[in-house]
């Protein structure tokens, strides 16, 4: 039988919630996920100097991401905690992806990334860490206790020898 770890549970529950704060904080040059258009991540950039919506802009999956996680960790539910993970990972790569397409190697610096970015990252680790550890194999107490069981049954004879 196995158990669930509230630990876990807790840790999964802070990582999401941490992975959609993550859209409030600035990334790079003091852009936040909010200012970012989703068609960004996915297309080549245009010169708009519109910003989107909050549900057009990079900050929606990060926050659908964090709701999924949320509910799976109050849920102790693996696969969407795993669903969360991968929305989080994906996410946050493709937007990697996009700065590192947009700048020259010389105009990029580790430095550069801000707030935003880091608390996403931590927070898909994290995620990844207690969705892992949320479930365990029963204890190696249980496993003993299951193993004598098995013993005394099969030392109870099974035919009276009286009866024959």
């Amino acid at each position: 039988m196995t158990q669930v770890r509230p630990r876990a549970a807790v840790l999964a529950t802070i990582a999401a919630l941490a992975l959609a704060a993550s859209a409030y904080f600035p990334w790079l040059a003091d852009d936040s996920p909010r200012q970012v258009p989703l068609r960004e991540l996915f297309l080549r950039p245009e010169s708009t100097a519109l910003l989107p919506s909050y549900w057009e802009s990079m900050a929606a999956p990060l926050a659908v991401a964090g709701a999924v996680g949320t509910l799976g960790a109050l849920l102790c539910w693996r696969p969407l905690l795993v669903l969360s993970f991968l929305a989080g990972l994906v996410t946050v790569g493709l937007w990697i992806t996009t700065v590192l397409a947009e700048l020259e190697p010389a105009e990029f610096a580790i430095g550069d990334v801000q707030l935003g970015a880091w608390i996403s990252v931590g927070a898909i680790v994290l995620l990844l860490l207690a969705t892992i550890a949320l479930r365990r194999r029963a204890s190696d107490e249980e496993e003993a206790e299951e193993t004598e069981q098995a013993d005394e049954d099969e030392d109870v004879p099974h035919d009276v020898p009286w009866a024959s």
